[in-house]
C-alpha cells in the first residue's frame, strides 16, 4: 500500500513540476539583412504559466539598435487522452536596426520564473549595405503617364537609393575658424511617405551648432532632380560654427521612413515598409585666422558687423544714473565673442552690463544689446571716450576694426554727495588745508546715540545674515559659470514652463503646432535634466531615462504622448481638433508627474 502512495505522490508531483515549466526560444524573419531594413526578432514565452512571467529583457546587441517592440498573447486548449490541457503563449516582438555591415551574433535572451533561468540559443545575423528586399514600386504620381508600367524601368527600379534618400547640402566648402556655415538636409523621394523619424542626433564634433529648422509635420512638394520627379522636404537646418581648424566631418543624418505602397490588385491592400536612410558624409576645411594684423583688442567676432553706441541722457545730477547702450550688428558668430572693453572714468561708476543677444531664423544674423548702468558721482564736465571693436572680414579675408562715437556729459550738483566705498576726492583734498567748510546755520544739534534703538540692533542682524546669503550666492554663480551642465538643469524647467505656454496658446487655438512644441519642449527638457545633447532622439532620451529608474507608469505616459507628437506631425489624418484637449491635459499631468520624480 505504501509503494502505491509513494508512485502516486511521484506522478502527482512529476505533473506539478512539469505543468509548472515553460519554454522560451527566439527567432528572427531572417538572417541576412541591409543596413537599411528593419530585423524583427521574436522572443516567445509558453507554457501554463507564460502569463505569469515578465517582459524578457534584452540585453545589448552590438551594432543593431532597438526601434520598436510589441507584444501579444493567444491560449490553446488540447484534449491528450480524456484529459483537458491548456497552454499560454506570450510573443515579444522587437524592431531592430543594423547600424552597419558585417557578421554579427544576437546574444541568447535569459527568461527568470521561480527561480530558475531560461535562455534561449545566439543567433548569427549578415548584415550587408543598403537593402536585401528588392524596391517596390514607386507611387503612381510619379510614374511617366506615357509609358507602361512593365516597360518602363524608371518606374520600377530595383535600388531603393535611387528612389529614396536624403542630401546634405552645405554653403561653403572652405571656411575660416568662427564663420558660420549652413548644412541643409533635404529627404527625395518616389514613394508616398506614411510616416519619417530621426535616428539620431549627430554628433559635430569641432562645432557649435544651432538649429535652424526643423519641421513640424509632412510638408513635400514636387521637383525635378535629374531629369526624375520627385517628392522633397527639408527634414532639417542647420548652422554650424567651426571651433577648431583644419579638415572637420560633417555627420550624415539618419532617419527611420515608414513608405507606403499602392494595391496592385483588387484584393491587394498595399503594405508599409521601413528603411533607414542615410545622407552622405561631407567634410569642410577649417582655416586659421591670419596672425598678421590682428587686433589687439581682437577677441573672436567673425563674420560682418556694424557698431553703434548710445547714452540716455547727457546731463544729469550727482548721484543720478544714465545708461550706455552698445550695439553690434551683423551676420557671423554673434554668440561667441566678448564685447568691447569699457575705460575707467574717475567719478563714473559702470555697473556690470547686462548682455542681450537678438538672433535671427537663420541663427547667423542678429544684434548683441550691452547696456552699462553708469552713476555719476560727482559734479563735472566728463567725456565718454569712443570705444573700438575689431573683428576678421570673411568677404575681404582681412580684420577690421570700428569705432563709436564719444559723448560728452555734464554732471550737475545733486541734493546730497554721493560716497561710495571710500570717501569721495574732494573730501580728501580738504584734508591738510588751515579753513573748513562754513557752516552757515546757527543751530547745534545733538548727537544721539543709536546703540540702544531696535533699529540699529535689526539693522546690524539683517546685515549679519547677509553675509552668508551673499557668499552662497556668489558661490552658486561661479557654479553655475563653470558648469555648463549645472546650468542646463538649472534652467531646464524655465525652458519647458516657455514650450508649455507656447503649447498652451497652441491648443486653446486648436492649431497643430501644439504637438510640436510640446515635442520640442520635453526632448529639450529631458535632455537638460539627463546632461546628454540636445536634439537627441526620443529612443535615446527614452533609454537614457529607463537606465534612471523613472517609474513605469510615468515611462508609459512619456511614450504614448511621444507617439501621439509624432502622429500629429507627420502621419497623414494623425492631427484631430476633437484630441487636442485631451492631449494637453495629459501632458499637463505627465510634465506634473515628471517635474516631482528625481531622474
Amino acid at each position: 500500500m505504501k509503494k502505491i502512495f509513494a508512485i502516486l505522490f511521484l506522478i502527482i508531483g512529476f505533473e506539478t513540476i512539469f505543468s509548472a515549466e515553460i519554454e522560451v526560444q527566439s527567432y528572427v524573419d531572417k538572417t541576412k539583412v541591409g543596413t537599411q531594413d528593419i530585423l524583427k526578432l521574436t522572443v516567445e514565452i509558453s507554457g501554463k504559466n507564460a502569463d505569469k512571467v515578465n517582459k524578457p529583457h534584452l540585453p545589448k546587441i552590438n551594432n543593431f539598435s532597438v526601434v520598436g517592440s510589441y507584444s501579444s498573447s493567444s491560449s490553446s486548449v488540447t484534449i491528450i487522452n480524456g484529459r483537458m490541457q491548456s497552454s499560454i503563449t506570450k510573443t515579444y516582438e522587437f524592431s531592430l536596426q543594423p547600424q552597419k555591415a558585417g557578421k554579427f551574433i544576437i546574444p541568447p535572451i535569459s527568461v527568470k520564473y521561480k527561480h530558475k533561468t531560461y535562455t534561449t540559443e545566439p543567433i548569427t545575423i549578415t548584415v550587408v549595405e543598403g537593402s536585401t528586399e528588392p524596391a517596390p514600386p514607386v507611387s503612381g504620381r510619379m510614374r511617366n503617364p506615357y509609358s507602361s508600367s512593365s516597360s518602363n524601368s524608371d518606374n520600377y527600379s530595383n535600388k531603393l537609393s535611387d528612389n529614396l534618400f536624403i542630401t546634405a547640402e552645405i554653403d561653403k566648402k572652405s571656411v575660416f575658424e568662427g564663420e558660420p556655415i549652413t548644412v541643409t538636409y533635404k529627404l527625395y523621394s518616389r514613394y508616398d511617405i506614411y510616416n519619417l523619424d530621426f535616428e539620431n542626433e549627430p554628433n559635430f564634433n569641432g562645432f557649435w551648432k544651432e538649429d535652424v529648422y526643423t519641421p513640424n509635420r509632412l510638408n513635400f512638394r514636387r521637383t525635378t532632380k535629374n531629369g526624375r520627379l520627385y517628392y522633397v522636404m527639408t527634414v532639417r537646418k542647420v548652422a554650424l560654427f567651426p571651433t577648431q581648424t583644419g579638415r572637420l566631418v560633417i555627420p550624415p543624418l539618419a532617419m527611420n521612413v515608414q513608405i507606403r505602397t499602392e494595391p496592385r490588385s483588387f484584393f491587394d491592400f498595399g503594405e508599409t515598409r521601413n528603411y533607414l536612410i542615410k545622407s552622405k558624409q561631407k567634410s569642410v576645411l577649417v582655416k586659421e585666422l591670419p596672425a598678421e594684423g590682428k587686433p589687439a583688442d581682437f577677441s573672436g567676432a567673425v563674420g560682418k558687423f556694424t557698431i553703434s553706441g548710445s547714452i540716455s541722457t547727457n546731463e544729469l545730477k550727482a548721484g543720478d544714473s544714465f545708461t550706455y547702450t552698445l550695439k553690434i550688428s551683423g551676420t557671423g558668430n554673434l554668440n561667441n565673442f566678448d564685447p568691447p572693453q569699457l575705460p575707467q572714468i574717475s567719478n563714473l561708476r559702470f555697473i556690470e552690463p547686462e548682455i542681450t543677444t537678438d538672433i535671427n531664423k537663420d541663427k547667423i544674423s542678429g544684434t548683441k544689446i550691452i547696456k552699462y548702468l553708469v552713476i555719476a558721482q560727482e559734479k563735472g564736465n566728463y567725456t565718454i571716450p569712443s570705444l573700438t571693436f575689431s573683428y576678421f572680414d570673411t568677404s575681404e579675408k582681412r580684420y577690421k576694426t570700428l569705432k563709436t562715437k564719444s559723448y560728452n556729459l555734464v554732471v550737475h550738483e545733486g541734493e546730497s554727495i554721493y560716497v561710495p566705498a571710500g570717501s569721495s576726492q574732494s573730501l580728501v583734498l580738504q584734508e591738510g588745508k588751515d579753513i573748513g567748510f562754513i557752516i552757515k546755520t546757527e543751530k547745534l544739534k545733538n548727537t544721539v546715540i543709536y546703540f540702544d534703538s531696535f533699529l540699529f540692533w535689526f539693522l546690524w542682524i539683517i546685515f549679519a545674515l547677509s553675509v552668508p546669503i551673499t557668499f552662497v550666492i556668489a558661490k552658486e554663480q561661479e557654479k553655475t559659470a563653470r558648469n555648463l551642465d549645472y546650468l542646463r538643469q538649472k534652467q531646464a524647467k524655465k525652458i519647458l514652463k516657455k514650450y508649455m505656454k507656447t503649447a498652451s496658446e497652441y491648443a486653446r487655438k486648436n492649431k497643430p503646432e501644439f504637438y510640436a512644441a510640446v515635442q520640442v519642449g520635453l526632448n529639450n527638457y529631458l535632455a537638460d535634466k539627463l546632461k546628454i545633447p540636445r536634439g537627441s532622439t526620443q529612443e535615446f532620451i527614452i533609454s537614457e531615462i529607463e537606465k534612471r529608474g523613472l517609474p513605469e507608469n510615468i515611462l508609459s505616459d512619456l511614450k504614448n504622448i511621444f507617439d501621439k507628437c509624432n502622429k500629429a506631425r507627420f502621419m497623414p489624418g494623425g492631427f484631430s481638433e476633437k484630441n487636442i484637449q485631451n492631449d494637453y491635459k495629459e501632458v499637463q499631468r505627465i510634465v506634473n508627474d515628471i517635474s516631482k520624480t528625481k531622474i
